[in-house]
């Protein structure tokens, strides 16, 4: 869907939900973990970075300290994690990278481990991997 940097503010739609890439604003969304939603035109900004964005609502105790392991594991500004909160997806977790998404019913370390392997630092702005 592109990658045009638009003022903060710009009326955006995106073919997917969650987008994985397309036009964004100039500010994107640091590596870390965060108990609130991210606007999504700054995690699409994020994912042009290389980082991979999880999103979350309530996947249980063991997934959530998971996700906040990996966020303080990959910290970079090009290959760093973002884990966000999305209500209404319960124990579903959805990660992305640009381009990438991978949905799953619940939490399956495995896989998303694999997912973020896969692409981690290998956005368009300025691959590190």
């Amino acid at each position: 869907e592109g990658r045009t940097h638009l003022p903060a503010g710009t009326q955006i739609s995106y073919r997917t939900n969650p987008p994985t890439s397309g036009p964004h604003f100039n500010r994107w969304v640091d590596p870390g973990f965060y108990d609130s939603a991210k606007g999504r035109s700054n995690l699409v900004h994020s994912l042009e970075h290389g980082l991979v964005v999880l999103y979350y609502d309530d996947p249980g105790a063991d997934a959530m300290a998971t996700l906040r392991s990996w966020t303080d594991l990959y910290t970079g500004p090009w290959s760093g994690i973002v884990a966000v909160r999305r209500a209404g997806l319960r124990e579903k977790v959805i990660v992305t990278a640009w381009r990438r998404m991978l949905r799953l019913d619940r939490f399956e370390p495995e896989a998303a481990a694999a997912f973020i392997d896969a692409y981690r630092g290998r956005g368009p702005e300025n691959p590190v991997r």
